[in-house]
């Protein structure tokens, strides 16, 4: 049976969105969860200035401006 808009408007679109998640990461090994995650932190970074990057590393990794 396939499951039709108004079906999916009857259920819970939230919890079925949730179980799809959690079941595409039970599935996946850390290195595939890693590039995701590395590939989804570069594009959010990518959208910071100079300034608002400089910033957060000042904040959490300060260090990392030493190596230049």
């Amino acid at each position: 049976m396939q499951f039709q808009i108004t079906e999916l408007k009857l259920m819970n679109r939230s919890k079925l969105q949730q179980d799809l998640i959690q079941q595409i990461l039970d599935d996946m090994d850390i290195k595939t969860m890693m590039a995701i995650l590395y590939d989804q932190m570069d594009e959010n970074y990518d959208k910071y200035s100079d300034e608002e990057l400089i910033t957060e590393v000042k904040e959490y990794y300060p260090e990392l401006l030493e190596r230049e």
